[in-house]
């Protein structure tokens, strides 16, 4: 494939990884290391290539500790992104020098510590941290450990970079179809068309328009 990672092809190959299906190695290995990468360089670009690298390689070491069982809930590439994430923060706090702190200082006047927010945003209301999620914000010192809140990702937020990550990736894939089977595929997956008007907008029958798109969807499960 060309330039970045395909959903399908990460997703498939972390699904068989995990449940012990036949897979590509290499090709698992190198899409991974591509999405941990790029997902690194723009959370941490402070650190060097080394530990880009060995995040990668934690990373997979964090992927199967949660098991083929976490498929239940999320795909292989968000399960793997939980992953690279973990293991940048651990990798980032065992290379960091002894007192330094791992996480950015955040600091407040007296009075901001003493003022409590009179609401919280709606679609926080009722939110319950799954298992893996409390696990993965849980920071250990010595024998115990404790919840870091300021950890958990915001909702909206992670909405937001998943849309531009799918559009991201859906581009990379898109680029192997024919121009109105991607142009129709974007209309329909990502701007909330129907058959029926992506049909239109690309001067195709629908039931044409569906056979060639089923066509490519059929050759990128193939070649992953």
């Amino acid at each position: 494939m060309g330039n970045g990672v395909t959903t399908v092809m990460l997703d498939q190959l972390i699904q068989a990884a995990l449940t012990g299906q036949p897979y590509n190695q290499q090709r698992l290995g190198a899409e991974a290391e591509r999405y941990s990468l790029r997902l690194t360089r723009a959370k941490a670009p402070d650190l060097p290539d080394d530990l880009h690298e060995e995040i990668c390689l934690e990373a997979f070491v964090e992927l199967f500790k949660v098991g083929a069982s976490a498929l239940t809930k999320h795909s292989g590439r968000i399960l793997f992104r939980h992953a690279v994430l973990a293991a940048m923060r651990t990798v980032r706090a065992n290379y960091a020098p002894p007192g330094e702190r791992t996480r950015p200082a955040k600091f407040k006047s007296a009075a901001a510590r003493q003022t409590v927010p009179a609401k919280i945003a709606a679609e926080d209301v009722g939110r319950i941290a799954d298992a893996y999620t409390v696990e993965g914000n849980t920071v250990l010192e010595g024998e115990f450990g404790h919840i870091d809140f300021d950890r958990f990702s915001d909702r909206q937020q992670q909405v937001e970079i998943q849309r531009i990550e799918f559009r991201v990736e859906a581009d990379a894939v898109l680029k192997h179809a024919l121009p109105e089977v991607a142009r129709a595929l974007r209309l329909i997956h990502l701007d909330d068309h129907t058959i029926e008007e992506a049909a239109q907008q690309v001067n195709m029958s629908r039931f044409v328009l569906k056979r060639r798109m089923d066509s490519f969807c059929a050759d990128m499960q193939a070649a992953a």
